[in-house]
């Protein structure tokens, strides 16, 4: 697969992204399935001097099911969006005809992005700028670590 297939309209290179063909979802899968089958669900919400720990089970099952669901087996660019859902972002690029916002001259002014800075910072920016100034093998190549906790 070519370096333009894996990356998105944003500047993100979809295989950095924890989500991106991951194990964590079928492993939730199979652990909701089992302990649906053995019947936690109904051990933890049973009233004991033991197993206070199990309070807040109904919380953890709405995290393992959106671990479980929380799947994206293809990139952005081939799969129709991130996790298969197009944002503004691919909209923008698909409605302009754009390979990417790298063919954008309003990139730095453009408010589309800001649902991706909580966990990505100025990453996505940060790669356009590096592949309309390297060309995108290259630009792909010198990328910001993904994640703003990545260092």
């Amino acid at each position: 697969m070519k370096s333009i297939d894996k990356t998105a309209y944003c500047g993100i290179y979809c295989p950095d992204c924890i989500h991106y063909q991951n194990e964590y979802s079928k492993l939730a899968g199979a652990l909701k399935n089992h302990l649906l089958e053995i019947g936690l669900d109904k051990y933890a919400k049973t009233k004991s001097p033991f197993g206070a720990q199990f309070n807040k089970y109904d919380e953890f099952e709405n995290v393992l099911t959106a671990l479980a669901e929380t799947k994206c087996d293809k990139p952005c660019r081939t799969g129709g969006g991130c996790s298969g859902v197009p944002c503004e972002i691919m909209d923008c690029c698909l409605s302009k005809d754009y390979e990417g916002c790298w063919e954008c001259s309003d990139v730095d002014g453009c408010d589309k992005f800001t649902f991706l800075e909580p966990r990505c910072g100025q990453m996505p920016k940060n790669n356009i700028h590096k592949i309309k100034k390297l060309g995108l093998d290259d630009g792909i190549e010198q990328r910001d670590n993904f994640y703003i906790w990545q260092k």
